[in-house]
């Protein structure tokens, strides 16, 4: 799992640090994204997010207040802090700093994908499970 390059939703994840190698505090994702990707409006309820832009662009949506992301920004979400991002036009990589258990709810929902389409409720019950809540169905990794 860890080192092992996945796809998730298009986007290439690595796991390079697992929650269990921070003494339960924090994972390390590196990601590869396609354009126009992201995820639907969601809070992590363990801990906050920061992401530093590898290269690329992103758009956040933080607080209900837009923010455009370039190489060598860097975005930090606070704990329980509704956001979503979407990717530029020429994809993006980026460094994220997740809160516990979050690897997991990417790995588990790739392992599924590879088998066919998972559905919004199957994805959102387990992201509960490792910390991702959705508050808002659309827009959802497309």
């Amino acid at each position: 799992m860890k080192d092992i390059p996945f796809d998730f939703h298009g986007a290439k994840f690595t796991i390079k640090v697992l929650t269990s190698e921070t003494n339960g505090i924090y994972t390390i994702l590196d990601v590869i994204h396609p354009p126009n990707l992201g995820p639907a409006l969601h809070m992590h309820p363990k801990g906050p997010e920061t992401f530093y832009i590898v290269d690329g662009e992103y758009e956040f949506i933080l607080d209900d207040k837009t923010i455009m992301a370039e190489t060598g920004d860097m975005i930090f979400v606070p704990k329980g802090k509704p956001h979503r991002f979407v990717v530029g036009k020429n994809g993006g990589h980026a460094l994220v700093i997740s809160p516990p258990d979050l690897e997991f709810y990417f790995y588990k929902v790739s392992e599924l994908l590879a088998k066919g389409v998972v559905s919004y409720e199957t994805e959102s019950d387990i992201g509960k499970k490792y910390g991702q809540i959705f508050l808002d169905g659309t827009k959802h990794w497309e």
